[in-house]
């Protein structure tokens, strides 16, 4: 990969505004559809999965756990206070209702606007706590990937905190990161190659984001009793893999642009194949690697249940990947890559048929990030090979 751009200037970071300004015309265009929505009466469908926070937050609070787990009850419920509304259901384990839950007393738009608002303010926090400077922290904030979340009413905004910055936070504060990358068990798909990258990295945080884990599945445990696991494990579960399955409803699948749904018009047992391959890799990879956002990047490639709200730990690593290139050049082809992953969370919602081609980007960003380790990697066993470090020489 033959590098561009060697030597930016600081200066550089300005060439990068108009560009990033340019990324968010189509989010733009999202929340003025949204606004014009909400302006309209159609509250329920402007706030998106914004609904299914609050509800399953109000419904929390009001001790009706049983309608949350119960997908006819539940539609009923939400019909009743926003009128006809696309599919929805309660797609989170247990432990997601702790969060909802200390929304849920407010109603629906200032609840998820509060949410919002803190999840930022959270990902600004654990940014800067990890030592990134404002240039950044601005960056991924305005995202369009940040934004195509605040939009969709999602938590991707609280996940890129939990574990974007549990992984920079890692090398520093083992127990703090460790820690936030098991309260991310919130949303488990996005954690698939974490736990053996811990392992491997600092077992501190690896038994620190064990215990995060388990202490946040006891605590819902014992604030909501067994049976929303049970009901999760019985229910949940089994309507959320035949969405995969079936793709149906679209709502909820049509979206999706992980390597799964991108293979599965070939087959359902071949897009299992397929990812199964791809996740195995995802964590194997993983756990050689110590470039936070490989990770990053890996973890969404992994996750068979994707939606571009969900790049938003990809928009960080993105952004890391653009400032340490800032200062040591571009390889060839990597700033048309890098604008197509930043860029690309905002498109997905007005040109959906470019979702099969996101599992190919994010592979290649995996290339990108991982590259200098590779071609590390080769040089020092070219050097041990010459020295003779490790092996015998032959001789002549």
């Amino acid at each position: 990969m033959r590098a561009l751009h060697p030597g930016w200037t600081p200066n550089g970071r300005l060439m990068l505004v108009p560009i990033a300004a340019v990324s968010l015309l189509p989010a733009m265009a999202e929340a003025a559809a949204v606004i014009w929505g909400q302006w309209h009466g159609y509250s329920g469908k402007a706030l998106r999965d914004g609904v299914d926070f609050w509800a399953g937050g109000f419904l929390a609070l009001h001790h009706r756990l049983g309608v949350v787990f119960d997908p006819q009850a539940y539609r009923h419920f939400l019909a009743g206070h926003f009128g006809a509304l696309p599919f929805h259901i309660w797609s989170y384990p247990p432990n997601n209702l702790l969060l909802a839950s200390v929304f849920g007393w407010l109603p629906p738009w200032p609840a998820v606007l509060a949410f919002d608002a803190t999840s930022l303010l959270f990902l600004v926090l654990v940014l800067r706590l990890a030592g990134r400077g404002w240039w950044l922290v601005v960056a991924v904030v305005l995202s369009p990937a940040s934004l195509a979340n605040l939009l969709a009413g999602q938590n991707g905004i609280l996940l890129a905190a939990l574990i974007g910055g549990g992984l920079l936070l890692v090398p520093t504060r083992p127990r703090l990161g460790g820690t936030l990358i098991g309260l991310a068990t919130v949303k488990p798909q996005l954690g698939i190659p974490l736990p053996l990258h811990l392992l491997r990295r600092s077992p501190v945080a690896f038994a620190c984001a064990g215990l995060g884990a388990v202490a946040l599945a006891g605590l819902s445990a014992w604030v909501f009793g067994p049976g929303p696991w049970i009901a999760f494990w019985r229910i949940t579960r089994p309507a959320m893999e035949r969405v995969l399955a079936t793709g149906q409803p679209e709502v909820f699948a049509g979206g999706l642009i992980s390597v799964f749904a991108a293979v599965r018009p070939f087959g359902v047992t071949e897009a299992l194949v397929m990812q199964a391959l791809v996740s195995l890799c995802g964590v194997a990879l993983a756990a050689r690697t110590k470039e936070p956002a490989a990770v990053l990047i890996l973890a969404a490639i992994a996750s068979p249940y994707l939606h571009g709200y969900d790049l938003a730990g990809v928009a960080l690593a993105v952004a890391l990947l653009v400032r340490d290139r800032l200062s040591r050049g571009f390889h060839a082809g990597e700033p048309v890559l890098f604008f197509a992953a930043w860029a690309g969370p905002g498109m997905l919602v007005w040109f959906p048929r470019l979702a099969p081609l996101a599992p190919a980007v994010l592979a290649l960003l995996v290339v990108s990030a991982t590259w200098q380790e590779i071609v590390g990697a080769g040089s020092g066993a070219n050097m041990r090979a010459v020295t003779g470090q490790g092996r015998s020489v032959p001789t002549r």
